[in-house]
């Protein structure tokens, strides 16, 4: 059996940083690494150290914050159905905003990757396992996206803005 406490204060703000690179929303985040806490607790009998603890409670805190998004996307079609528009947050242009509005155009299967590799130091063998797909399509992603974040930056310097693009409604690229 794990020590749970211990778990919860070493692994809270890593947890909540993953959290916020997928879904790009402090509030959202927070809801998110509480729910995965919470579901890590109630399945702790469960965890089998086949990898490392802080691992294990990523892969939830990734797979929860996927999940929401979709949610929040099935949210935003009956919003935009019912002619209901959410208010365009203003632009700021720092690096920190730059980054997180580059991160707000991949898909969030593609940011999942970006953000626990770039942002966490995970290798793509542990993405992998993490988010239950084959290595090459993290090293996929991972390539993809950068290119992608490149590209919009270079369309943003020509004058363009960094809005955040929707995802389609199929579904995640």
């Amino acid at each position: 059996m794990i020590d749970f406490d211990h778990v919860y204060v070493t692994h809270y703000q890593s947890a909540y940083r993953v959290a916020f690179g997928i879904l790009l929303d402090s509030a959202l985040a927070e809801d998110v690494t509480q729910e995965a806490f919470t579901k890590a607790y109630l399945k702790r009998d469960a965890y089998r150290p086949i990898g490392t603890v802080r691992a294990w409670i990523h892969a939830i805190v990734a797979r929860e914050a996927v999940s929401r998004l979709r949610w929040r996307r099935l949210q935003q079609r009956v919003l935009d159905t019912l002619g209901r528009q959410p208010k365009a947050p203003e632009i700021d242009f720092d690096a920190h905003e730059t980054v997180v509005r580059l991160l707000g155009r991949l898909s969030a299967k593609t940011r999942a990757v970006v953000v626990l590799h770039h942002l966490h130091g995970y290798r793509y063998r542990e993405i992998a396992g993490i988010l239950g797909v084959p290595e090459g399509t993290v090293a996929t992603r991972i390539s993809s996206g950068l290119r992608q974040m490149r590209a919009a930056l270079e369309t943003s310097l020509d004058g363009a803005d960094l809005q955040p693009i929707e995802e389609t409604a199929v579904g995640m690229r």
